[in-house]
């Protein structure tokens, strides 16, 4: 069981390094933490306990995330950017008091040295006064900032150093240097020798003890306004949540909470509001702006029956919605969910900066203290001092620890603003690699919604176009399938009469028969027809049904699954890259040949059932890495099964949960979308890791004093300039995939940075037939059930379905896998009757 916790007290790589190797010795399956976020993700079944005991062992704090007050809402959405302003505010007062004392500090610690007025003050005068002054504007800075100090300490205690320890190391020695040599000086004026003291006062250390604390605090403070910056798509979509909703509960208008309204409440939502929940319309008519959520820019019409998504924008009518999902299940919680998860967990080049950060610190203080030996043995002590100190400093692996999450965060948040949801940072660095696109065809490629296209009437209703729709439409009217939706659509369309069929059966593999007016007439292939004593030729790749009675064919309906209109660019663009683009269909040749043409595939597995998409993912996962594109709810095994699991569909549970990819606006174009931002996000990463691994490589020579000998050196003071521009550099490096642009023209520019191995992508269609004879499985989608008992139950009602062989019920993933030859819409209605919900 996955769980999150709030961490408290890390401040670089190596305190997450720590967290993470703690709770690692525990009987875990897997834990992450996520520095940026400053979270914990555990799979365990610990008690929380256990678990915060072990955080709380190597010295930080943990608990549950949310069970705070401040961290979180009952809509499950975090507030972690209010948090974060309020540290940075923190760090802001800090940095402001201690420029407060710093700045004369730096007056009377340099001043002598441009000739500034010392007065009394002068150190070739006053030497003691001098080091006195120094100390005493010192210490309330050391004082301000002595969270590094006990953050150090403690970490030490707990045997795991982090970046505070070198920073209080570094600081606090040149303070107690600075206090010891302040007493050898005022033993020197006391004995007279005034010169010797003013010599000795040149090499304090005060103000850069001073300097060192306020550098490190101001880069803190410019790191934690800059990491909030990466949640700018969060925070967006958290600013569409409104406060209150107005429901109408016993015929009354009531202003309530949002986090008050309750599944089946009635809400109005007037012009110019953000709809609260998902629902559905029941009253009115309006324009929606969905471009907050979907990243759709032109607004849409909708009226009763229409669906209402949390987050869009009521532009034009006012409409009443009833609820359906609310809260935490709103689909604008759930996209924060994925978008603050994915966030927070860790891609595998991440790994590289985590072993390193996991022994950073102590090989750091290893070789501070080598070169302190080394400086007093060749040097004087201040030297020792100063070259030893810069080595702590410039070493804080805040940079390597940043690397990779900032860089997460942002290119999924503004993957998220075009709407592509991705699950973890581990897919958004493969989805770049894939070689091979499986495309199921209905409502991936093709719109999913089959319209009539052509009526023809023969025989005693030669052209009598309606009253064929009117027959055709009684047979259909107990089918759930979308030819049936469709020729009923256009029936109504037509304004052609309503007619009632008595007992309509759907024949498996056929078509419907039934009885209308007392003739009985049948409706569907070319099979059917033959057993009805009628001859018909096959089409020519269109979905045609034919109505006959016996021995007459009275006529033929012909239905068109038209393709999306970016399908086609966007499979050309994937093959641009040398990716391989397949299509997998349940359909007959002729028609999946149709399709394929139109959308410029080349290679086709048609008549493919259910589970033979799962083993087509299978077989083609050998030959390369492979995303399988599907609507979420019939290719979910598929979905699974894939490298990368992309869904098409607007978010929905199912979608969610077996997808590693929802594309929300169910557009095809929002895959090479994808692979683009996880190219950026990927390159912008390995840019970070460089930079932060090359600035430790030659900054700690470069403090260590190796080059001293040509007149190069690096006092603390820089050493800790450089620490800061090293942590800042990364993130704003990482903030700028918040502002890149991935519209259609930039996405292909950016794709051209992507080649694959340049797959055989042929003008000649190679067509697989999957046809499969005798026994049909199906799959089926069964909500409701909670435990083996309601899985048994299910199992019994499946197996009293006339033609069911077999039935396997599988309570984890709510699928049933269903064999024989059976009615499917009988199936569905056995579960339905056993109490749980059931569709295909």
């Amino acid at each position: 069981m996955k769980r999150i916790f709030d961490i408290t007290g890390m401040t670089c790589a190596a305190c997450a390094a720590h967290v993470e190797k703690a709770v690692g010795k525990l009987n875990v399956n897997s834990v992450e933490v996520s520095l940026l976020l400053n979270r914990m993700t555990v799979d365990s079944e610990l008690d929380d306990g256990e678990i915060i005991a072990a955080v709380e062992s190597v010295g930080y704090g943990a608990s549950v995330a949310g069970d705070r007050g401040d961290s979180s809402t009952k809509s499950g959405t975090v507030s972690s950017s209010a948090k974060a302003h309020d540290y940075s505010k923190t760090l802001l007062m800090r940095l402001v008091w201690s420029l407060v004392f710093l700045i004369p500090l730096m007056y009377f610690s340099m001043g002598h040295m441009v000739g500034v007025p010392m007065g009394a003050l002068d150190p070739h005068k006053s030497p003691a006064s001098f080091a006195l002054i120094q100390l005493v504007l010192t210490t309330p800075v050391l004082i301000i900032n002595g969270k590094f100090f006990v953050s150090g300490v403690k970490s030490v205690l707990h045997k795991s150093a982090n970046m505070d320890t070198l920073v209080s190391l570094g600081s606090g020695a040149s303070y107690i240097y600075g206090i010891v040599l302040l007493f050898v000086i005022n033993g020197q004026v006391v004995s007279g020798n005034v010169h010797a003291g003013a010599e000795t006062a040149m090499g304090l250390f005060f103000e850069s003890a001073a300097m060192i604390l306020a550098l490190v605090t101001l880069g803190k403070f410019l790191e934690a306004k800059s990491k909030g910056k990466t949640r700018s798509e969060v925070d967006k979509l958290l600013r569409l949540r409104p406060q209150t909703a107005t429901v109408v509960r016993d015929g009354v208008e009531q202003t309530i909470a949002i986090d008050d309204i309750v599944v089946g409440d009635i809400v109005i939502v007037m012009p110019g509001e953000y709809i609260p929940c998902d629902g559905v319309i029941t009253a009115g008519s309006t324009t929606l702006d969905k471009s907050a959520i979907t990243g759709e820019s032109m607004p849409e019409e909708a009226t009763v029956g229409a669906k209402a998504t949390s987050a869009v924008l009521n532009i034009t009518g006012r409409v009443e919605i009833r609820a359906q999902s609310v809260g935490s299940d709103t689909t604008l919680s759930k996209i924060i969910e994925l978008i603050e998860n994915a966030g927070g967990s860790k891609a595998p080049i991440q790994k590289i900066a985590d072993k390193v950060s996991a022994v950073f610190v102590p090989t750091v203080c290893i070789l501070a203290l080598v070169t302190l030996a080394v400086w007093l043995i060749v040097g004087t002590v201040a030297q020792a001092l100063t070259m030893a100190i810069s080595v702590l400093v410039i070493s804080c692996p805040c940079a390597l620890g940043l690397a990779t999450p900032v860089a997460v965060m942002a290119g999924t948040g503004r993957s998220a603003a075009y709407g592509v949801l991705v699950k973890n940072a581990e897919v958004l660095q493969s989805i770049e690699s894939v070689e091979i696109f499986a495309l199921d065809k209905t409502a991936t490629i093709t719109e999913g919604k089959p319209r009539v296209i052509a009526v023809k009437a023969y025989g005693e209703l030669d052209g009598n176009i309606d009253r064929a729709l009117c027959i055709a439409a009684a047979l259909e009217r107990t089918s759930t399938h979308p030819l049936a939706n469709a020729i009923i659509e256009a029936a109504n369309e037509k304004g052609a009469e309503q007619a009632i069929a008595v007992d309509s059966t759907y024949k498996i593999g056929y078509g419907m028969v039934g009885n209308v007016d007392g003739v009985e007439y049948a409706l569907g292939g070319a099979r059917l027809m033959h057993e009805f004593g009628v001859q018909v030729t096959e089409d020519d790749g269109a979905s045609t049904v034919y109505l006959c009675k016996r021995g007459v064919l009275l006529g033929a309906i012909t239905v068109e699954d038209e393709i999306r209109p970016s399908s086609r660019q966007a499979i050309e663009q994937l093959k641009s890259i040398g990716a391989r683009v397949v299509m997998i269909t349940g359909d007959g040749k002729a028609q999946a040949k149709r399709i394929a043409s139109k959308a410029g595939i080349t290679e086709v597995y048609c008549n493919v059932l259910p589970e033979g998409k799962l083993d087509i993912v299978e077989k083609l996962k050998t030959q390369g890495r492979t995303a399988m594109v599907g609507d979420g709810i019939n290719d979910a095994p598929a979905l699974k099964a894939a490298d990368v699991g992309i869904a098409i569909g607007s978010g929905t549970d199912v979608a969610i949960e077996a997808a590693d990819v929802v594309l929300v606006k169910s557009d095809l174009g929002d895959v090479p979308r994808a692979m683009a931002v996880s190219h950026m996000t990927l390159r912008n990463i390995k840019q970070n890791l460089f930079w932060a691994f090359i600035y430790n490589v030659l900054g700690i020579p470069l403090a260590a004093g190796v080059l001293y000998g040509v007149g190069i050196t690096l006092n603390p003071m820089i050493a800790a300039a450089a620490m800061a521009f090293s942590s800042i550099f990364v993130v704003c490096n990482a903030l700028r995939l918040t502002v890149m642009k991935f519209d259609d023209s930039r996405t292909k520019t950016k794709l051209k940075k992507i080649k694959h191995k340049n797959h055989d992508n042929t003008s000649e269609l190679i067509i697989n037939d999957e046809s499969h004879g005798g026994n049909m499985k199906t799959i089926l989608k069964v909500e409701g059930m909670s435990c083996g008992h309601c899985s048994g139950r299910v199992q019994k009602a499946l197996l009293a379905v006339e033609g069911v062989t077999k039935a396997e019920v599988d309570l984890a993933s709510g699928f049933a896998t269903v064999e024989g030859e059976f009615d499917v819409t009988s199936a569905i209605a056995a579960v339905q009757n056993a109490g749980y919900d059931c569709k295909a």
